[in-house]
């Protein structure tokens, strides 16, 4: 079983994600950096020269990549939400990763620019997506202070809900 995390930019899916899998000897996949691999370019020079369409088409074919894999934890790109079609292609646990928007723009004020933060603001971004995110996740956790509890949250949740022993 593999366990996805989603949630908005910044909201600690890969720093949550590179945690949970090392406390759980499951292996570590970032979808972005997939995606970058496969198309030998950064995501925001993806946007810049092909579109957010384009995008979200490598981004399913990434997460569909992953599918046949197991034990692994997947960060997802914030936008994986965005494409109905993606549910289907979750071979595992979607946990979503909910945290404060105050929270957020602190973790990314000096962060890369995110292609789609350029053109609208992160509460216009979380108001598009956010029943989205609801609709994807099995499991519900809150992302706003320590790592560890976070991760530790993550875990109990998931033995509580029956997807870990």
């Amino acid at each position: 079983m593999n366990i996805y995390l989603i949630g908005m930019p910044g909201s600690g899916k890969t720093t949550v994600g590179k945690s949970l899998a090392q406390k759980l000897a499951y292996t570590f996949v970032d979808l972005d950096a997939q995606i970058e691999r496969n198309a030998l370019m950064f995501i925001d020079e993806i946007f810049d020269k092909y579109g957010e369409q384009t995008f979200r088409k490598l981004e399913t074919e990434a997460l569909i990549e992953v599918k046949s894999c197991d034990q692994m934890v997947v960060s997802t790109g914030g936008g994986i939400v965005t494409n109905n079609e993606n549910k289907e292609h979750f071979n595992g646990v979607v946990v979503y990763l909910n945290t404060e928007l105050d929270v957020i723009e602190k973790r990314i004020k000096n962060d890369f620019p995110r292609p789609l933060l350029q053109q609208q603001s992160l509460d216009q971004l979380f108001n598009k997506r956010m029943m989205s995110y609801i609709f994807f996740a099995d499991v519900i956790v809150d992302n706003d202070h320590q790592l560890e509890k976070t991760v530790e949250t993550i875990i109990s949740r998931l033995k509580e809900e029956g997807y870990l022993k």
